[in-house]
Order: structure tokens, then sequence, then C-alpha cells
């Protein structure tokens, strides 16, 4: 499989969990959505020859080239890959540098699709008001207490079910498909970039 790193500069963008996720009913007219952050100067490199930790560490030789003193705000984007983030901290460690990872956004979405079917019918379109509410508490920094909420929503869906089969109603065949998918997200930071990356923020 094919490692890629990219790294460029970005200055910083504020933003709000809104401009990024439509709530529910859609986003008011009122206030236009912030701009995210515009990558300039990017580097990109990739391998599937080389093992990902060779990847990682050329990326990190490319900043640490445009930040030698370690002076600027170093944000490594990465998706869910457990192996993947404990190469990059690793390396951060043996470099001496503060790094703030975040993860992408996206991979954060198809972990709540997967959620979803354990509360909503593939076809409901109440599946995405409640991935949008659950997303935008993940971007205001509640990615634990989203998951949490999400864990006992189901263990209390599973006691009623369990009550139900009890009682002779068994519950219906697509929730006890899903129910184990509902507790996959995990406490992060998170970007709406649109792919693998490392952008690395410029000092305002």
């Amino acid at each position: 499989m094919a490692t890629l790193a990219a790294v460029d500069d970005a200055d910083p963008a504020v933003r709000r969990p809104h401009d990024i996720i439509a709530t529910p009913g859609g986003r008011s007219t009122a206030r236009m959505p912030r701009p995210g952050p515009k990558a300039q100067a990017k580097w990109l490199t990739g391998s599937v020859e080389h093992d990902p930790e060779h990847v990682i560490a050329a990326a990190f030789d490319q900043a640490q080239a445009r930040d030698p003193q370690h002076r600027r705000s170093w944000v490594v984007l990465v998706d869910v890959a457990r192996h993947q983030l404990d190469l990059i901290q690793a390396e951060a460690e043996r470099r001496g540098v503060n790094i703030h990872i975040v993860l992408d956004l996206v991979h954060v979405v198809e972990k709540l699709w997967a959620a979803s079917r354990c509360f909503h019918a593939p076809a409901d379109p109440a599946a995405e008001d409640w991935i949008a509410v659950k997303a935008a508490r993940v971007l205001r920094g509640c990615g634990r207490q989203t998951a949490d909420e999400i864990r006992a929503d189901r263990l209390g869906r599973r006691w009623s079910a369990a009550r139900a089969r009890r009682a002779g109603h068994p519950q219906s065949e697509r929730s006890q498909q899903h129910l184990h998918l509902a507790g996959a997200s995990r406490p992060c930071a998170v970007s709406d970039h649109n792919g693998p990356g490392m952008p690395w923020a410029k000092e305002r």
C-alpha cells in the first residue's frame, strides 16, 4: 500500500463548527461561512516501496528545512490509522518538536455514518441531521463526550431490546446487525482538509 505525505505553509483560519458542517435545517443566509486555510508552497511525496516510517521522516525533513528553529506551529493532519499516529508522534519526539495532531473530519464523519445505522434506517433523512449534530459537537472539542453519548444511547437501546425480547417482541433485524457500530468515535481534534498531509501553519 502506498504512503503519501504533503507539507505546506498556511496562515491560520479561525472558523466555527457551522462554517464546516451545516446544521439541521441548513445554514442561515445572515452569516456567510468563513473560508478555510489556503495551502501555499506545497510539497508532496509518496512511496509504494519504502515503509511509512521513511515517508513520514521525509515529510519531517521538509518541515525541518522550513522551520529549523521550531518557531512556527506544526500541525499534522492524519487519518484514523493508529500505527501512523504512533510513527508521527515518535518522529516528533525524536526531533524535539511540538506538534498538533488533527484528525481528518472526513474519517470522523465516516465513523458517524456507521454509528447512525444503530439508530436510523439507511434511507432515513433524519440520519443526516443526527450526524450533523454529532459532527458539530466534535468540532467544538467535545469528541469524548460525543462518543460517550453514542455508547450510552446504544446501551440504552440494547437494554430496551433485551426487555422487549423477554416480553416477546424481538428487536428488528436491522438494529441487531448494526448495534456494534455505535461507539466508533475517539476523542480528537478535527479538520476538513480533503486529503492526507502535514500542513504547517505560519506564524501571524
